[in-house]
């Protein structure tokens, strides 16, 4: 199997390959292709892929390049990873919406909106090469946001696009913690329906005893947050606790288990609450202070590719690639990472059980069937279905925002894949938290003269109509 990735130098893809080579039977003997506009990052993940003992097991041909052509040729599975906005006008565009009442993040929020329509011409194009070089295979785009870009590819290409996220893993965590231990779960299946970001628990098992009774059972006023391993930093226990802590006050409250505990579509469910959080931890800057972060933000960056890079001249032994990640997550082989369970079941190694964003089919009940939702599904080879046999029911106090999210985000997808500004306005208009109001017809206008030449000629057409 040929698998290629799109933004082939994030370090992120690292225990992400290392995963996939390590499973018996996926890249055996095959190709991974790292396609980067920047050389020097790809050729380092290349190199260092090559003296993991995961791919002298495999035997796994590691290439990479810049060529789009010669990276997608053959190409089983094709996987996308980049920023769809340039930082400066994405994080200015955080103090416009919050200065109008609305969150701002990079998929559910009118900012994410606008950074759809920065990348799609982007994805398009690379739907079409794909039309060409490798017209079966499978596009797993993990670009935020997911379900907007899913449904623009599904909907009018050829190729079949699965919208993936990080999320879908959380909650094999966040469960677990819920229920007392910091761990990743290695046999919690449930059903699952929504939008990315914000779908819901809507079956499953824990222990033997159905899920939505044991968590009944579970949170009561004794409920405490558990003790986090000692290998979290600051920062990551922060952000676990407050995770954790929102999905069991939500659940309290409405009686609903959030999917995967992302900040922006739990929002929606406390809209008031997470704007006033969102002012809190993002202070107002000037333009000069966010060009200012924007640069440290780019040390940052660099030096973890020179912390990275540092080995790529040593001898590394079984300890390392056993123990390092303790010190640096980079190194931590991502076994349970979704692009690892989607690669063995293209591989046609086991069927497996995911969630992404894809048309709905008939998997949620009350939504549209071209409509982009996310929902539990069986993947193997060519063929994915529902995991379900009957139409998934969503809680009906959350029906009416998650509908109005999917009909947002796929007419947007559709608008987007036509190049139509008048359909382009009104999706944007349709964003369910005060919907074709003045602030946000406002709030569009700002995020577009910010992003300037980031958005196509004929996307910014749709100004005029909003």
């Amino acid at each position: 199997m040929k698998v290629c990735f799109f933004g082939g130098g994030a370090l992120r893809l690292f225990g992400v390959i290392r995963a996939a080579m390590a499973d018996v039977g996926v890249l055996d003997n095959g190709e991974v292709f790292l396609y980067d506009l920047d050389l020097t990052r790809a050729e380092a993940m290349g190199r260092m892929l090559l003296k993991t003992p995961e791919r002298a097991r495999a035997n796994c041909q590691i290439r990479w390049g810049n060529s789009l052509d010669e990276a997608l040729l053959g190409a089983d599975m094709v996987g996308v990873i980049l920023p769809a906005s340039a930082p400066k006008s994405y994080m200015l565009g955080h103090h416009e919406s919050f200065d109008r009442g609305f969150i701002s993040s990079d998929n559910i929020s009118p900012n994410g909106a606008v950074s759809a329509v920065k990348i799609a011409p982007v994805l398009m194009n690379l739907a079409r090469r794909m039309e060409v070089q490798c017209p079966n295979a499978w596009l797993i785009n993990f670009v935020n946001p997911i379900a907007v870009l899913s449904a623009m590819v599904n909907n009018h290409t050829k190729i079949r696009c699965l919208g993936v996220c990080a999320g879908f893993t959380n909650h094999l965590s966040d469960i677990s913690r819920i229920f007392g231990e910091d761990q990743e779960a290695e046999d919690l299946v449930v059903d699952c329906a929504g939008v990315n970001h914000l779908s819901y628990i809507i079956d499953g098992q824990w222990q033997g005893e159905p899920i939505l009774e044991a968590l009944n059972r579970h949170i009561d006023d004794n409920w405490k947050m558990c003790e986090l391993q000692p290998w979290w930093d600051s920062f990551a226990r922060d952000n676990i606790t407050n995770s954790v802590t929102t999905l069991v006050k939500l659940w309290r409250k409405y009686g609903v288990m959030v999917f995967s505990s992302e900040g922006d579509g739990l929002a929606h469910l406390m809209y008031d609450d997470a704007l006033v959080n969102c002012r809190k931890h993002n202070p107002n800057r000037t333009v000069a202070e966010v060009e200012a972060a924007i640069q440290s933000n780019r040390k940052v960056r660099q030096n973890m590719d020179n912390k990275f890079q540092q080995y790529l001249d040593r001898e590394l032994d079984d300890d390392f690639w056993e123990n390092h990640w303790k010190e640096d997550s980079t190194f931590r082989r991502q076994d349970q990472n979704i692009f690892v369970r989607i690669m063995a079941a293209i591989a046609g190694v086991r069927e497996m059980r995911l969630a992404t964003s894809r048309p709905n089919e008939g998997a949620i009940a009350g939504i549209r069937d071209d409509q982009c939702v996310e929902y539990s599904q069986v993947l193997i080879g060519e063929k994915i279905a529902s995991a379900n046999d009957q139409p998934l029911q969503i809680p009906d106090v959350a029906m009416g925002m998650t509908s109005a999210l999917a009909s947002h985000q796929t007419m947007l997808g559709n608008a987007l894949a036509l190049e139509d500004p008048v359909m382009l306005a009104r999706a944007l208009l349709t964003y369910p938290v005060r919907p074709f109001s003045r602030d946000l017809s406002e709030l569009y206008q700002s995020l577009f003269k910010l992003a300037g030449d980031e958005i196509h000629p004929t996307y910014q057409q749709a100004v005029q109509y909003l």
